[in-house]
């Protein structure tokens, strides 16, 4: 045999490495195949439907599909496509890992808050540092002991007098009211809500508002950190083969967003060494600052963690509640009956402050809000990969309902763009904008905008408190919406879904 092979002709070389290639792969498969056949038994499990690839082995035809619908900004229906006429959950391979994808909500709940400790962020966001040219320590990266660090550094967020405090608002939304233009004038809302929203965000994460309603051109640098999050996206994505692409348009992004957070480090620093100076010196000092920066350099020294914690705060939430502001915007001015009835309910308040209680108190202004929540999600799926041999309660056998074998090493995706559209929970209309659906019915786990378990969202009072303050300020003024683009919503990813002709409407005060 071996004279065979050696005298074997050039040509035929490659032939027979893609034959030994295509022979351990499947070998590999039939062993990992066995394995987890015997452990299905021992836990109790069924096996999991696959959907049918070309190519099952690495799954390229996936990959490639995949790869198209983030560079052309279509993935949320790519998503959709890739459930379409499915089970509830079933398995694909992707780059040659094992990938399970969910809408059941006991899986999610399993997935997020049973069995958390099972699963992990890390591998996925932090693998072979795809992103750490821009940042590779922060809350929404990292697990363990380290993420129990990184959320005690922005521990603001989860303070009620902070989320409660609606008097923060109060300016930036009188001046956005005032810039907005005149009545019945076409206008796209989406840029002023984004500018009033970094002026609100910065002033509570750096001190100081950015000024972006005054001037808006301080807004572009939002356009380097979406940028640096699609890089990130697609680096971890291909990281396989991330070193065959250019990737010095991420780079210079990524210069633009450091030069940005560097400026309010250097103020944050030498605040601090003034500080001391004074306080050695005996002189007074006067009430420390209150903003989110200054918490996390008293308790993070270390410059590059500071600013790599910084970054992974700032840049992915940058705009969250703009655009999903926008989102409710685009649904009430096509809704004109919904916004009648936000609109009644806020004037019922009369001239009483908008307080945290009082915004919590308008069931209908609140469905609105939890209605585009449902369908525009903010976060459109829950992803984390296995660390511990697991189960799933669901997706096994024909009839999807025995529980399933996780493996160490397997990832799991919940697609909440789809779930939040399962007729089961939400009824056969479930394209329709609704709010009734959210008024006095409750919702469990087929509903979780910002997530279940002890990593849910840490902004999500905030962010509710935001949205429902803009709207209710907005109806106090408006008695109509009018939209002034005929086309329907198409789901463009920014930092989250919105839509691609932006939310152009006209503001009437008058009916």
């Amino acid at each position: 045999m071996l004279v065979q092979y050696h005298n074997l002709p050039v040509q035929s070389l490659p032939i027979l490495l893609l034959c030994s290639g295509f022979l351990a792969l499947l070998f590999r498969s039939f062993v990992r195949r066995a394995s987890d056949l015997r452990k299905q038994r021992s836990w109790g499990c069924k096996s999991v439907p696959s959907r049918f690839q070309w190519e099952p082995f690495w799954g390229v035809d996936l990959v490639w599909t995949q790869w198209q619908a983030l560079r052309g900004h279509y993935f949320i229906p790519w998503l959709s496509e890739l459930h379409k006429g499915q089970p509830k959950t079933f398995q694909i391979t992707f780059m040659g890992t094992r990938v399970v994808y969910t809408i059941e909500p006991e899986n999610l709940k399993s997935l997020t808050a049973i069995n958390w400790k099972d699963f992990a962020i890390s591998p996925l966001r932090r693998y072979k540092n795809a992103g750490a040219a821009f940042a590779n320590r922060g809350v929404n990266v990292v697990d363990g002991e380290d993420w129990v660090f990184s959320r005690a550094l922005i521990k603001p967020f989860f303070m009620r007098e902070v989320y409660a405090d609606t008097e923060r608002l109060r300016s930036y939304t009188d001046h956005l009211l005032r810039i907005l233009p005149p009545d019945g004038e076409t206008v796209n809302i989406q840029p002023y809500l984004q500018r009033w929203f970094l002026d609100v965000t910065t002033n509570f994460i750096f001190g100081a508002p950015m000024d972006a309603l005054t001037h808006p051109e301080r807004a572009r640098v939002t356009w380097a950190m979406l940028d640096v999050l699609r890089g990130n996206r697609l680096r971890l994505q291909m990281y396989k083969v991330m070193n065959l692409i250019d990737w010095s348009w991420w780079l210079r992004a990524i210069k633009i967003v450091h030069a940005y957070m560097d400026e309010h480090l250097d103020r944050v620093y030498a605040d601090i060494a003034e500080r001391e100076r004074r306080i050695a010196a005996g002189e007074d000092v006067g009430p420390e600052r209150l903003d989110l920066l200054w918490y996390m350099a008293k308790h993070c020294p270390e410059r590059a963690e500071l600013r790599s914690q910084l970054s992974l705060l700032f840049v992915p939430n940058n705009d969250t509640t703009s655009i999903f502001t926008g989102n409710v915007v685009w649904h009430l001015a096509r809704n004109p009956e919904a916004w009648a009835k936000v609109r009644a309910e806020v004037l019922a308040h009369g001239d009483a402050p908008l307080t945290f209680e009082a915004l919590r108190g308008m069931k209908y202004l609140n469905a609105c809000i939890n209605e585009t929540h449902r369908l525009n999600p903010n976060n459109v799926s829950q992803v984390r990969m296995c660390i511990n041999d697991t189960t799933l309660p669901l997706g096994g056998g024909p009839d999807g309902k025995s529980p399933i074998l996780i493996r160490k090493g397997d990832v799991v995706q919940v697609t909440k763009t789809v779930m939040q559209k399962d007729p089961l929970y939400f009824g056969e209309d479930v394209d329709a904008f609704k709010p009734e659906r959210f008024v006095d019915q409750a919702h469990f786990w087929e509903f979780v905008p910002f997530g279940g378990g002890p990593r849910r969202c840490p902004a999500q009072m905030m962010v509710q408190t935001e949205t429902a303050y803009i709207l209710a300020r907005l109806a106090q003024v408006y008695a109509r919406i009018e939209p002034r683009d005929e086309n329907p919503f198409v789901s463009v990813m920014r930092i989250g879904p919105s839509n691609k002709t932006g939310v152009l409407v006209a503001l009437h005060k008058h009916k």
